[in-house]
């Protein structure tokens, strides 16, 4: 029998849609997600709102200790998995601090942060330290997206030429759909980026700013071109992901119930059965924490994991260089911060 698990949290809030939440409440999900392992207990909270840490307890496990410091609460707690749910801002100077204390693996929700360089660094401190990091990005793992992901590898549309995909931003929303690209193309790396971005009327999401409309156009390493729309027209592209092969295209849609369709050229389009699950269950939280755990058991790496993610982060951050450039940025991008600022205060835009 497997051995029990112990699970800390940092950033509470509360349930998305409940009274009092401020966002989607993403640490309720990501416990549910190790629950659903059957072996993990939640042991500790810690919120800098006190009343939150509480009521999350309450929720999940009111033998859970509270804190408001997490690194006593580490220390005292020594959980195997650490769950950060924090705004984005905080996300590598927490990672960084918890991988320092040597806990098994770190969930983090996505992006991995603001600044390139703190994505690299939070990536490279849990190397450093032997822990294993994971990026929230869970989507890989739902029904419509693996079996999209089945067919390409399958060779059901031929050799992959193009990947294109839309959706309201680059990092928040869009790094779903940048990490879902690489995932299409076998993680491979890509090359160059070449990008523009218009900040202005722009908004911020949990304190980061989002541009208003934005095209992000880069190559991989296998010769396969790829395209991200973002922007208020997004649907003009008439589906959020669309793989291209040599003999069909697979497509995957913002609203079902049909979320994926695929047709061989020259034929109508079929639609996978993938029971009725949509691109946004929450049931690719559990698969994904479920690979995760066993990754680091396994000492293997991890579907989610920082390597993965940075991928679709470098092509983000190399956009945003790409726009201020007015050039085309070759990868790998040096390690700085986001070019985002300059460029908002370039076109009179208010970070």
């Amino acid at each position: 029998m497997a051995s029990p698990i112990k699970v800390a949290v940092i950033g509470a809030g509360r349930p998305w849609r409940t009274e009092g939440a401020t966002g989607f409440g993403m640490s309720h999900r990501h416990w549910i997600g190790f629950k659903e392992t059957g072996r993990a207990e939640l042991v500790g909270v810690c919120d800098l709102m006190v009343d939150r840490a509480k009521a999350y307890a309450a929720d999940h496990n009111p033998q859970a200790r509270t804190y408001t410091d997490y690194t006593e609460m580490i220390r005292k707690e020594s959980p195997d998995y650490v769950c950060v749910s924090l705004w984005p801002h905080l996300h590598a100077v927490t990672v960084k601090a918890v991988a320092a204390l040597k806990p098994k693996g770190i969930l983090c929700e996505k992006p991995m942060d603001v600044d390139w360089d703190a994505a690299l660094a939070m990536h490279e401190a849990c190397v450093a330290h032997g822990v294993g990091l994971m990026i929230n990005h869970q989507r890989r793992f739902n029904k419509p997206f693996l079996e999209a992901k089945r067919l390409i590898t399958s060779g059901a549309i031929g050799k992959l030429v193009r990947l294109d995909s839309a959706w309201h931003n680059f990092q928040d929303s869009g790094t779903h759909l940048l990490d879902m690209l690489f995932n299409l193309n076998g993680d491979e790396a890509a090359t160059w980026v070449l990008a523009q971005a218009d900040t202005r009327g722009g908004r911020k999401v949990f304190g980061a700013l989002q541009e208003s409309h934005g095209i992000i156009d880069f190559r991989f390493a296998n010769g396969v071109r790829a395209c991200h729309r973002a922007g208020k027209d997004y649907k003009d592209l008439g589906c959020i992901v669309r793989a291209t092969g040599e003999t069909g295209v697979v497509e995957i849609v913002e609203d079902g119930p049909r979320w994926i369709r695929v047709r061989q050229d020259g034929g109508g389009w079929d639609y996978p059965d993938t029971g009725g699950e949509s691109i946004h269950d929450d049931a690719a939280i559990g698969r994904g924490i479920a690979d995760f755990v066993a990754a680091i058991e396994g000492n293997r790496e991890p579907l989610l994991g920082s390597r993965n993610a940075l991928r679709p982060t470098e092509v983000i951050f190399a956009a945003y260089e790409s726009a201020l450039r007015r050039a085309r940025v070759d990868l790998p991008l040096p390690a700085a911060p986001s070019a985002l600022r300059k460029l908002a205060a370039e076109q009179g835009t208010e970070f």
